[in-house]
């Protein structure tokens, strides 16, 4: 699978080394294993200097005319502010998700995603937009998040401390698996905070499969976090006849569409709950009406109810808001709601 880290004046240097170098890790570590699926390769792409668009830096003679399954746009060096993207740059970056690429913005990379308009009505985590001139009188057509790292399925955005880190190791997992992901954070002794790594655990489809019907269907089921369809709905998005859809969105996803709409709305669910919203008014949120049936479901799936769900997610932010050397507060365990 082609990643393609996107370069640009003042982007951040060492990002497609750094890319680089744990896809080899992780290429070892999935062969090492015998696991079946795709392998990273990351490639450079630059404004070409004929002024003829973009073009990759090297690799041309491995893909050809392909678009990359992801496409990561990087910060930029501390020293360089971020300035007007030439707009063939975004321009690709849009035809480029049209075709079905994955984009990846970190820090200013996240903002230059916003330049390209490809974040409108989407949950993203961008850092201030005063670090981008042109952005900075524009009123947000995104949903801001306060979390450190958001995948959206089809657009990834990180902000803060370590942004290219999480956004790294969310592209392992995605690309790899949770295991050879795990693998690579114990193999390089690197301390993730629970919340992130929550995040990086989180559902995550696939959408570099190449079945544009599929991928239709997914991108609206994403773009209403899949509340209220049917199967028939998913048909008419695809335009595709049930047993085809079926069929293909399998073969695509590795999920059939009814599961699949399950785990995006149980996902959207935990957002919900991490930003603090109460378990009767997320379920009716996600499209729930029976609590019962939410909160099996959220447990099926996430291994916890949503109530405990929750208390974990607010215990973790009291300790965190604690001074140091501070005794931890002692709570009566209360059974699961």
């Amino acid at each position: 699978m082609e990643v393609g880290v996107l370069e640009y004046p003042g982007s951040l240097r060492q990002a497609a080394p750094v890319l680089s170098e744990l896809a080899q890790r992780c290429n070892r570590t999935a062969a090492a294993g015998r696991r079946p699926g795709a392998r990273m390769l990351v490639t450079r792409w630059t404004l070409s200097t004929r002024g003829t668009g973009m073009q990759r830096v090297a690799g041309a003679e491995l893909f050809g005319d392909a678009v990359p399954a992801v496409i990561v746009v990087p910060g930029n060096e501390p020293t360089w502010p971020l300035a007007q993207p030439d707009e063939r740059m975004l321009s690709w970056l849009r035809d480029s998700h049209d075709a079905g690429s994955l984009l990846a913005g970190c820090e200013e990379g996240g903002l230059m995603l916003a330049m390209a308009g490809v974040l409108t009505g989407r949950s993203v985590s961008l850092p201030a937009l005063t670090r981008c001139p042109p952005l900075a009188q524009v009123v947000p057509s995104w949903l801001p998040s306060e979390r450190a790292l958001v995948d959206d399925g089809d657009l990834m955005t990180t902000s803060g401390n370590d942004a290219w880190k999480y956004l790294s190791l969310r592209l392992l997992a995605r690309v790899y698996g949770q295991s050879v992901m795990s693998a690579a954070i114990q193999q390089l002794q690197l301390t993730i905070p629970k919340a992130v790594q929550e995040d990086l655990e989180r559902f995550s489809p696939n959408f570099a499969h190449g079945d544009r019907g599929i991928l239709k269907a997914q991108r609206w089921l994403h773009s209403i976090a899949a509340r209220g369809v049917s199967l028939q709905d998913i048909c008419e998005a695809s335009g595709l006849e049930p047993r085809t859809l079926q069929r293909r969105f399998l073969k695509a996803t590795g999920m059939r569409p009814i599961a699949y709409c399950q785990r995006l709305r149980i996902a959207k669910a935990q957002l919900l709950l991490q930003a603090g919203g109460a378990v009767d008014e997320v379920s009716w949120t996600v499209g729930y009406s029976d609590q019962s049936a939410f909160r099996r479901l959220f447990l099926r799936i996430v291994g916890v109810t949503p109530a405990r769900y929750r208390r974990q997610i607010f215990s973790v932010r009291r300790e965190r808001a604690r001074p140091s050397g501070a005794k931890p507060e002692r709570e009566a365990i209360r059974p699961a709601a």
